[in-house]
């Protein structure tokens, strides 16, 4: 699986550690928040079913999958690092049992002691139904072992460092009550977050992401005989740059890396297709015709900067799917963190990456004296005694070398200037000596303002970019128009393959003013709806699609181009070409919702299985509403069927 020589991936490897950092410093699913937002407008969902599992337990449930009447439920290393392992639940005792929320659980599998089952799959291989579950250590490090940090593992859990079980387990769930072990612990990767499985020439397969950290962290399996499933190879970012990945865009914001996050398959045209959220490197698509040698086809590029309050992008791909019969795929970024780093100028404000090194680049102090050049050979010595920032031109030498010699000079910190753009990157170090002062990087055009205004003072700032929302990408294999600022502007875009088509944010991820105390704002999960993906998108309809919102509920979307909203008519939404036609905030203590998955009763109903982090179990139903009164004299934003008046929103 290896596509070029040894020498080409350290090249490579050396390529990535010039132009941005390799070390991953954010937190996924890892949020101490525990505050709610309180529900507004709940329409389209209804809820017919529940079950709190273990019993309310903050922070405690993960993924949540489905299958022959019965959901699965994982969980987390919180409100502690145990074994409780997934839950099994009768959805149908669920919805009887309902308001009452116990009753429905059948069966606890345990997992490994401080293990947790991030993700859980069912796949029906043969005759035998296999629940597939993934392992990561979330236990105390290892008795003299090497200390693990956010630098090592950017799901906050310190794998491989840390007690507890990496890899995937396997276990012949035919008789759902009573659940029997096919293959424990496979696999010796660290840690295990996501999987993926599917059926192609007779065969069942799945693919994976590993918590290696390296560019090669996603993995093929065998599983035709589940109890002795085969590792067909690994490959990642490093086997595809020749293959024509784009790597413009690397590690940036808050929670900067390049990994594997989540994996998808579905059968586009023929060919099973695999759509892998890489993170910082956006979203990837692969030809798993043949799972030992997967083609490397198309990735995504973000917009630069994003649309809705113009910040440099995050990244932060978190988990996508495949909609509209593979033309789209539905992708959403995870983002923890409404603030980001920044520096003020002049009173001015402007987003900054960080140092990896030296001192805290919150220290950052002093007037700001631009030096002229690249500082890689020497940087002048600053011409006033006061505390001075030196600002230094990118290019020619590692980062911290130009920071060395700031240091030597006799400056207190530095400012690297962009000189390919403005994208931002955090800087990692090079070759020793390290400088022990602070250093932040900025934008080029940030960088020609106070080059044309020196002698300021300079100071760390906190700049709110944010959270993380959903973006709609064209998989079509050509360009498509759409309307930009909605159809009344008259405006449209030509949108390459891969390139965004539309996107959409309830207002409180893109509105200063609620806090991390209302909990997390981010998107997490997402699920295509399977009743509306051969619809062609319109004004009025298109392919549907369920999201779960952390403490912002579940969200139903359409893509529907010539949609624009900007929250002028209170619709608590910001998007472009996505409607929202359906929302749920638990009106009783609000929201923390992780996992979603579509299903069917027995009697055809669609439901949606949606896992809450401290409550367990729901299950929805979801109908098209019409304009839902929202008082005499007033015309509701929130509606999913537009006959009702016959106008658009």
């Amino acid at each position: 699986m290896r596509t070029f020589t040894i020498r080409m991936v350290v090249a490579a490897l050396a390529v990535v550690a010039m132009i941005a950092t390799t070390a991953a410093v954010g937190v996924a699913h890892d949020s101490d928040n525990d505050g709610h937002v309180p529900s507004n407008v709940n329409y389209g969902f209804e809820v017919i079913g529940r079950d709190t599992l273990a019993g309310v337990q903050d922070g405690l449930y993960t993924d949540v999958w489905s299958h022959d009447g019965f959901a699965y439920i994982g969980t987390f290393q919180e409100p502690d690092c145990s074994d409780a392992g997934v839950f099994v639940i009768d959805i149908a005792a669920a919805v009887a049992n309902y308001p009452n929320t116990e009753g429905a659980t059948v069966a606890e599998i345990k997992s490994a002691p401080n293990t947790r089952i991030n993700d859980v799959k069912v796949h029906t291989v043969g005759d035998t139904d296999v629940l597939i579950t993934t392992q990561e250590p979330c236990g105390k490090p290892i008795p003299g072992g090497p200390v693990s940090d956010a630098n090592s593992n950017p799901n906050g859990n310190g794998a491989p460092f840390q007690v507890g079980q990496g890899g995937i387990s396997l276990y012949d769930v035919t008789d759902p009550t009573k659940p029997k072990a096919l293959k424990k612990n496979f696999l010796e990767f660290g840690g295990v977050h996501n999987t993926f499985a599917w059926d192609w020439n007779g065969k069942s397969y799945l693919i994976g992401t590993a918590d290696t950290f390296d560019f090669f962290d996603t993995f093929f399996v065998d599983i035709t005989k589940p109890q002795s499933p085969e590792l067909l190879g690994i490959t990642g970012a490093l086997d595809w740059i020749p293959q024509g990945l784009n790597l413009d865009q690397l590690e940036t914001g808050s929670s900067a890396g390049i990994f594997n996050h989540d994996v998808w398959v579905n059968l586009i045209d023929g060919t099973p297709t695999a759509v892998v959220s890489y993170w910082d490197l956006g979203f990837v698509t692969l030809d798993v015709t043949d799972p030992a040698n997967p083609v490397f086809l198309d990735d995504s590029t973000y917009v630069d900067p994003e649309p809705i309050l113009g910040q440099p992008y995050e990244g932060n791909a978190h988990a996508a799917v495949f909609g509209g019969n593979g033309d789209y795929i539905f992708g959403g970024d995870e983002d923890f963190s409404p603030d980001k780093f920044g520096i003020s100028y002049g009173g001015v404000e402007y987003p900054a990456g960080i140092a990896l090194f030296g001192a805290d680049p919150a220290t950052l102090a002093g007037n700001v004296e631009y030096v002229g050049g690249d500082g890689c050979a020497s940087v002048a010595a600053p011409t006033v005694a006061e505390p001075q920032v030196a600002l230094i031109d990118r290019g020619g030498c590692f980062f911290s070398t130009k920071g060395f010699n700031a240091e030597a000079a006799g400056y207190e910190g530095y400012i690297i200037a962009n000189n390919a753009g403005d994208g931002l990157i955090n800087m990692s170090a090079g070759d020793p000596p390290l400088p022990t002062i602070p250093g932040v990087f900025i934008g080029q055009s940030d960088g020609d303002t106070i080059k044309g205004n020196p002698g300021l003072p300079v100071s760390a700032s906190s700049i709110f970019d944010g959270w993380g929302y959903l973006h709609i990408i064209n998989n079509t294999g050509g360009d498509v128009t759409v309307p930009v600022g909605g159809l009344p502007s008259g405006n449209t875009a030509t949108i390459p393959q891969m390139g965004e088509l539309g996107y959409y944010a309830p207002a409180e991820t893109v509105e200063a003013g609620l806090g991390t105390e209302f909990g997390d704002l981010t998107m997490h999960n997402i699920e295509a709806d399977p009743l509306t993906q051969d619809v062609t998108p319109s004004f009025d309809e298109g392919p549907r699609m369920f999201v779960s919102w952390y403490s912002l509920g579940m969200r139903a979307l359409e893509y529907r181009p010539g949609h624009y909203h900007a929250n002028l008519n209170d619709e608590g939404s910001y998007s472009q070409n996505v409607h929202e036609v359906g929302r749920f905030i638990e009106p009783d203590g609000g929201s923390n919702f992780w996992g979603v998955h579509v299903d069917e009763l027995d009697d055809g109903t669609q439901i949606i299985l949606a896992s809450d982090r401290n409550n367990g179990l729901y299950v929805f139903t979801f109908s098209c509403e019409t304009r839902i009164d929202v008082g005499e004299g007033e015309v509701s934003v929130f509606y999913c069927d537009p006959e009702s008046d016959g106008s658009g929103g």
